[in-house]
């Protein structure tokens, strides 16, 4: 019987571990990630987002091509009509780093018209790089 009980509860962790858990008006598309993930190839109203955040950025980045293998991670905080109200980067090449700041300080990004969006946008961190 004990046995029974054991194997089901494994069973139960098991699945609940691989399917995504939605909190009540959380975004969430995979089981370990946050409630606004907006990874770029989402396809949907936050990754639409993303994708044309990082469009602005990289609009304004200088010599595009100089930074192929290079990553940065870029921290900006939004007003709702998109105006970057904070930008700073961490954990990266130093020189990409300091080309995205300049670009995202360039950039003019799109304002957010989904209130959920900007509520998951509005303390982004991008992982930059190819």
């Amino acid at each position: 019987m004990i046995n029974k009980r054991l194997l089901l509860a494994i069973l139960i962790c098991a699945a609940a571990g691989c399917t995504p858990l939605q909190p009540s008006g959380c975004h969430k598309t995979t089981a370990l990630g946050s409630c606004g993930s907006g990874k770029w190839d989402d396809q949907d109203a936050w990754g639409a987002q993303a994708r044309a955040i990082r469009s602005a950025i990289n609009a304004q980045l200088s010599d595009p091509e100089a930074w192929k293998g290079k990553k940065c991670r870029l921290h900006i905080q939004f007003a709702e009509d998109g105006t970057a109200t904070s930008i700073s980067t961490s954990r990266g090449n130093k020189a990409y780093c300091a080309a995205l700041l300049s670009a995202a300080q360039k950039a003019r990004f799109p304002a957010f018209s989904n209130k959920e969006v900007y509520r998951d946008f509005q303390q982004s961190r991008f992982e930059m790089g190819s």
